[in-house]
């Protein structure tokens, strides 16, 4: 999914970069959702808690990222 697709599909679930951020624990910022969104940075909790919240595999979200870890061992 591209970065947009994935920010319209966390609005579509009813959910904000905010709001993602703040169920974590510890928090995250929105921006640092955002940064991870855009593949600025990488963190496998918060690509599971996106996952999570618009219903969709991590592997289908961040092929290039899953797909190519999972083929590497």
């Amino acid at each position: 999914m591209t970065p947009l697709e994935v920010k319209h599909a966390i609005e579509r679930a009813g959910f904000t970069q905010a709001k993602i951020g703040r169920k974590l624990d510890p928090p995250v910022t929105p921006q640092a959702v955002n940064r991870i969104i855009h593949a600025g940075a990488i963190s496998a909790r918060v690509h599971e808690a996106i996952a999570c919240a618009i219903n969709r595999p991590v592997e289908e979200i961040w092929p290039e990222y899953y797909l190519r870890k999972a083929s590497n061992g």
